[in-house]
């Protein structure tokens, strides 16, 4: 039996979510939940927030013009519930995740709009107060600041993402509503197309609370850089989320790859440097959080992705800590 306040009693081992000063999590799968005991065994342990990976994405949720399938993502609140930890709903609009019946679907311009109003008004209003917050529109923009090309911005305008956010207000006024991207800690011109659309949205009045960074990134990526979007990201005052986040060990995706004890460690010290990042740059009442995309090596959708053999997380395959588990939770540890 675990003695806990004992003289010479052991200690529990810190976790994640006991270190963290703010929510920290992981994008999940319900099936994975349903059954993987390990798994389970390390969200419930690690986390304190999640984010449904894929089962709230379009094709998943409305697969059928007239037909919603909420299963994962009830399964997901659920769980959430039941253990105490924050939900995070992604994402409402994206270019990819579209359904067949919507690349085929016919009629004018008031007739997309109505599409996009009741797709988001129906996914906002179920799990009303159990979802924390959305991703309304996920990657909008190219890496060149352009807005990126896409049946949405084709169907409906480059305001689509505006209307986006006014709509998931209106049929949730009390969730947070997040804009979420790729590349900011790489590509100065997405950066500043987001913080422009964001300045733009204020001018506006149009609703928006936070800026998701997914933060996919690698084992080389400048530590200067990723400071600069977390800390230019924070200077408009919105909640701040590292949303997707993983680094990759074998950026240059070489065949039959193993990683050394040298790429451990500099996975190690990329984590300590975002998570150290992340805690100067953004003032405390505007860390939303940071999780992670998915859970282990064995959960991820980078060696499917980029065909190679790659180790992106904090845990391996059996669910064992890695060193960059030990950067992540020294650095959260940095008084």
């Amino acid at each position: 039996m675990l003695l806990i306040g004992c003289v010479g009693a052991e200690q529990p081992e810190p976790t994640l979510r006991s270190l963290a000063p703010f929510p920290i999590g992981a994008a999940l799968s319900p099936k994975l939940l349903t059954n993987h005991p390990d798994y389970r065994r390390t969200v419930e342990q690690e986390f304190s927030s999640i984010t449904s990976e894929n089962v709230l994405k379009m094709h998943h949720v409305h697969p059928e013009k007239d037909r919603y399938d909420f299963s994962g993502g009830d399964a997901l609140v659920t769980y959430a519930a039941r253990t105490g930890k924050r939900m995070h709903g992604h994402a409402l609009v994206w270019h990819e995740a579209v359904p067949k019946w919507v690349t085929e679907f016919q009629g004018d311009s008031a007739t997309w709009e109505g599409l996009l109003r009741d797709h988001i008004k129906t996914v906002v209003r179920n799990n009303i107060g159990q979802i924390a917050a959305w991703d309304v529109v996920n990657e909008a923009f190219m890496d060149d600041g352009t807005l990126r090309k896409s049946i949405w911005s084709e169907k409906l305008g480059p305001d689509f993402v505006a209307r986006a956010f006014r709509y998931a207000r209106e049929f949730n006024p009390g969730v947070k509503l997040f804009y979420n991207d790729y590349g900011q800690e790489y590509s100065p011109r997405k950066l500043a197309a987001i913080l422009n659309m964001v300045a733009d949205f204020k001018r506006r009045g149009v609703p928006i609370d936070g800026i998701g960074l997914q933060m996919h990134t690698n084992v080389n990526q400048s530590d200067s850089l990723i400071e600069n979007a977390l800390r230019r990201t924070a200077a408009t005052g919105l909640l701040v989320h590292i949303s997707e986040l993983d680094v990759r060990v074998n950026p240059g995706k070489l065949p039959n790859f193993t990683p050394t004890d040298e790429h451990w460690q500099r996975q190690r010290q990329k984590y300590a440097a975002i998570v150290r990042a992340y805690r100067r740059a953004v003032p405390k009442d505007q860390q939303y959080g940071i999780t992670f995309w998915n859970v282990s090596d064995g959960d991820s959708w980078i060696p499917k992705f980029c065909q190679c053999q790659d180790f992106p997380l904090p845990f391996d395959a059996r669910y064992r800590r890695k060193p960059a588990y030990t950067g992540i939770s020294e650095s959260l540890s940095d008084k």
